[in-house]
């Protein structure tokens, strides 16, 4: 009989050490889903406070072939601000630094928030007629397709 509350004490300190490792194992895997879970929700909260809309008439875009200047209305339609140096686009294919844009706030906004529309010129832009295709992006995340002809 001694022999055998022995043996019953190691199989219950084993069990209890089992137990515990289980447990800490799903501590940590919740811990971290849950941590995954806010980056998503702070990811998908950035994309729905920084939305961009590009305003043109795709029809009647602003094109001067003389000087080979294309000009862009990009409203802010986010809840949030948004430093419009982080704007980046692609036309065509082709990548427009920062060299090759000058930005005006519309209606004298000094920030570019929520219902501001952006004007962007871009410089050294040489379209032919037809349909042509453009990227714009606004921060890290929100960017927007369009569409036009000349």
């Amino acid at each position: 009989m001694p022999g055998t509350a022995a043996s019953q004490m190691i199989f219950f300190i084993a069990a209890m050490i089992v137990a515990t490792a289980v447990a800490g194992v799903f501590v940590t895997t919740v811990i971290n889903l849950s941590k995954d879970i806010r980056k998503e929700a702070d990811a998908t909260s950035d994309r729905f406070n920084t939305q961009i809309q590009v305003i043109n008439d795709p029809s009647m875009m602003q094109y001067n072939s003389t000087c080979s200047t294309l000009v862009v209305l990009v409203k802010n339609i986010g809840t949030a601000g948004i430093d419009y140096n982080t704007v980046t686009i692609i036309l065509n294919g082709t990548y427009f630094t920062k060299n090759n844009m000058t930005f005006a706030l519309k209606d004298g906004a000094s920030d570019w928030t929520s219902g501001v529309v952006l004007e962007i010129t871009l410089t050294n832009c040489t379209l032919g007629s037809g349909d042509h295709k453009m990227k714009v992006w606004a921060g890290t995340r929100e960017n927007v397709d369009f569409s036009f002809k000349i």
